[in-house]
């Protein structure tokens, strides 16, 4: 895998941890121009105005990324159980420690990253109020996740890249979007030259969809 992070087009990874000082520093030049451009989230959702009522202690990601999420302007959405995918990567060897980061703005709360890297997985959830590109979907996908002639499958479509192509080291990245609450999710699955045939299980890792769920929600104030 490449330490370094994840390609430009495919994933956010590289991009994020990289260059969170550059986002920062450009954020107060754009944050007016931005503010008008933000996706509105229906806070009126029944699953965020129940996770509300319930009044649950949020699930903890540990003190520091805790305090980082609580400041976010909307709903988190988290595996809460670890993903299928990086479950069939550990015939190869010891099951690594997990490394976690929460990469945010804290200066302008509208979007967030979840990295959390299990050695030949590194898997990340992101969601995003900022208006975002959006590429062809014939222009990079190596794969897609239903084979020609298959019946469909359900959950969300699984687009698969080789990260060599777009500069990265060696591996493979799945990505896929889901919308919920009127915002964008999306989550990226890199895996390295051993695990490839993972990134590729497209049915996997969107059935690894119905893990995602909501640890953090604070509606604005009425």
């Amino acid at each position: 895998m490449s330490r370094s992070g994840l390609s430009v087009r495919a994933a956010p990874i590289r991009t994020l941890l990289a260059g969170v000082a550059v986002s920062a520093f450009a954020c107060a030049a754009t944050l007016a121009q931005a503010a008008d451009k933000l996706i509105e989230v229906q806070w009126s959702d029944p699953e965020i105005k129940s996770f509300v009522a319930a009044n649950a202690t949020p699930r903890s990601l540990g003190p520091t990324a805790d305090d980082k999420l609580s400041k976010l302007k909307l709903p988190v959405l988290a595996f809460d159980a670890t993903p299928g995918v990086v479950e069939n990567t550990f015939r190869l060897g010891p099951r690594p420690a997990t490394e976690r980061d929460v990469v945010m703005d804290e200066e302008n709360p509208v979007w967030y990253q979840i990295v959390e890297n299990y050695g030949d997985v590194t898997v990340s959830v992101s969601g995003d109020l900022r208006v975002q590109h959006t590429f062809a979907p014939d222009k990079f996908p190596v794969y897609e996740n239903t084979a020609r002639g298959a019946a469909p499958q359900s959950g969300p479509t699984v687009s698969v890249f080789d990260d060599r192509d777009q500069g990265g080291e060696e591996g493979y990245l799945a990505e896929y979007t889901i919308t919920k609450y009127g915002v964008p999710y999306t989550v990226t699955v890199e895996c390295t030259e051993q695990a490839k045939d993972e990134c590729r299980d497209t049915t996997q890792i969107s059935k690894d969809s119905d893990l995602l769920k909501l640890i953090r929600a604070t509606p604005p104030a009425p």
